[in-house]
This record gives C-alpha cells, sequence and structure tokens, in this order.
C-alpha cells in the first residue's frame, strides 16, 4: 500500500537472505516484457526477470518461484488495470468483477508518456533508474481524463451495447476498432477473417 509516512519495500527475504530490489519503473516493465517473450523458455524467461528486479547474485535456481512470488506480490501491491502476466508471460484471466484491460504499457507507452509530460511536467525517458515504480503507478492512477491516454482507456471500456445513437455507437465502434489492444486487433482480425 501506498503510505506517506513509509518507505518503499525495495528488498525481499528468501530463507535467511535478503535480496534487494531495483524497482524504477522502467525495470519493472523490462522485467514484464521479459515474461512475455515466448522466445525464451519458461526457465529463461524467469531468469531474466530475477536478474532485472535484484540487485546482485540471484538465488538458487530452486527459490526462483518464491522470489517471482515475493517480488510479484511487491509489483501488484499498487493496483492497475493494465495486463497482469503469469509466469508464462501470458496475460492473467481477470476475475468476473473486474474489467477488461483498457491498457498496456508497450502498447500505450507513447501515450503514457505524453500524459505524464502534459500532466507533471515529468519526462520519463528521464526518469529511467530514478522514478520507483510505486510513484510511477499512484501518478498512472491519477492522470486526469484530458490526457489523450485516459480518453483511450475511456474508449476501450465503452460497453456499446449502451450507447442509443446508432450514429455514436458507430463512431465509438471505430474508435474502439483503431485504439484497440493488439491481443483485441488479432481477435478482430480471427473473427471477421480479415
Amino acid at each position: 500500500m501506498f503510505r506517506l509516512d513509509e518507505k518503499f519495500t525495495d528488498e525481499i527475504q528468501i530463507d535467511d537472505v535478503v535480496y534487494p530490489l531495483d524497482f524504477s519503473f522502467d525495470q519493472v516493465l523490462t522485467a514484464f516484457r521479459a515474461l512475455k517473450d515466448q522466445e525464451m523458455t519458461f526457465f529463461d524467461r524467469l531468469q531474466t526477470y530475477l536478474e532485472l528486479l535484484i540487485v546482485g547474485d540471484i538465488p538458487e535456481s530452486t527459490k526462483w518461484i518464491k522470489a517471482y512470488e515475493e517480488i510479484n506480490q511487491l509489483i501488484t501491491t499498487e493496483q492497475t488495470t493494465g495486463v497482469r502476466y503469469d509466469l508464462n508471460g501470458d496475460p492473467m484471466p481477470t476475475p468476473k468483477k473486474d474489467k477488461e484491460p483498457d491498457f498496456d504499457f508497450d502498447a500505450d507507452a507513447r501515450y503514457i508518456y505524453a500524459a505524464f509530460m502534459q500532466t507533471y511536467r515529468i519526462d520519463l525517458i528521464n526518469q529511467q533508474g530514478e522514478l520507483h515504480w510505486t510513484k510511477f503507478v499512484a501518478l498512472l492512477n491519477a492522470l486526469p481524463d484530458d490526457t489523450v491516454f485516459r480518453q483511450i482507456r475511456q474508449i476501450r471500456s465503452t460497453d456499446l451495447s449502451k450507447i442509443k445513437d446508432p450514429e455514436q455507437r458507430e463512431r465509438i465502434r471505430k474508435q474502439k476498432a483503431e485504439f484497440a489492444l493488439p491481443d483485441e486487433k488479432e481477435a478482430e482480425v480471427i473473427d471477421y477473417g480479415g
């Protein structure tokens, strides 16, 4: 949980060994990308993920799953509605009560960057290695509605069945198609044959 009177937890303990972590936002995003890389084996993806986030030596391979779970718990403490990935790099299913993901860190990188510049005057490229993941998520979740990023998220999450006006529904449908996340675009090609 984000608390103003506590420092961020930047370490995990496996057995009696403490492992310091690099939770700069760009390291976390790179680690997420490693988990999704289907060109690597499961073993290699997990090792890369740990090597990106643990400063120094990583635990022995028999403790990798425990280390992953401890790190993942710290990363997901601050909730976002973006896509979450399991150990295989596959998007995790969302419970029925949760909305479908309405953004992806990779697909929406330019919009996130622009929104941070517009709102906070923070250049995320210059903040690589500096801005802590928990701070990044807090700022991301507080972006105002006048940013393109938030507007795109709104388009993606709009339920077309609730729009009565046919012209407005068609306009939003086209916007949803234009701004669909990559997996949604692929599904659309498969569903409609082209």
